[in-house]
């Protein structure tokens, strides 16, 4: 499978590692492109895949291209792609905040699919929501599952849902980092180390979600077992 990213950022980096990581593309198989020739030669460099200066030459060697590119920039790059786009791509857009409507009408041929992914993918411990455009098949949802399975788990959900998505997993491990700094300043305050009250809180909430998880215990619950 050719795939190709638009964009060589961290999200980006987190899926190329781990689709070749996962056998599910080697790296002559992979291209990027990027307005940043710092970052297309260091993912060169990495993971030894193609890089390509436009982003048309992009969409012209890989049938799956990742739009992962800062939403200020996706009009442009639409504008770049629409004559070399054909109904033959499957347009994964991760570009945040922008809904799948007007990617489908700039890219008339493409089928489209909109992913909502979080940082913990860069350790693959991602959740990755996608949600299917108009076009769009079945065998596209599993080709996308498969795809950002190597970072993490995946779910299927109406766009009309991404944006709670955002808030609750897109941004959340930014609240979680949050909460768990305000509970290691806590822990210092009762004179623990920074070091090892990060330590003792990183790994509490790393098991907490593991056991939450695997057992499938509803937090209200564990709260009443801890209290």
């Amino acid at each position: 499978m050719k795939v190709g990213f638009i964009g060589c950022g961290n999200m980006a980096k987190a899926a190329i590692s781990g689709l070749i990581r996962a056998k599910l593309a080697p790296p002559d198989d992979i291209c990027a492109s990027d307005v940043d020739s710092r970052k297309l030669a260091n993912a060169r460099r990495r993971y030894g895949i193609r890089t390509q200066k436009d982003n048309a030459s992009v969409a012209k060697l890989a049938r799956v291209v990742f739009l992962a590119i800062k939403p200020q920039q996706l009009s442009g790059v639409l504008a770049e792609l629409a004559e070399v786009v054909t109904k033959r791509h499957l347009i994964i857009s991760i570009v945040a905040g922008k809904r799948i409507g007007p990617i489908e009408s700039a890219l008339s041929h493409a089928r489209v699919i909109r992913v909502m992914p979080n940082l913990p993918c860069l350790v693959d411990a991602g959740m990755c929501v996608y949600a299917l455009g108009s076009r769009a098949t079945r065998s596209d949802a599993k080709t996308v599952a498969r795809l950002l399975g190597a970072l993490g788990l995946v779910k299927e959900l109406p766009e009309g849902q991404l944006d709670a998505v955002t808030a609750l997993s897109g941004s959340g491990p930014g609240f979680l980092a949050y909460f768990l700094d305000a509970m290691v300043k806590g822990a210092t305050r009762e004179g623990l180390s920074r070091k090892d009250a990060l330590l003792l809180g990183m790994q509490t909430m790393l098991g907490t979600g593991k056991l939450l998880l695997e057992r499938k215990i509803d937090p209200s619950d564990l709260v009443s077992q801890v209290a």
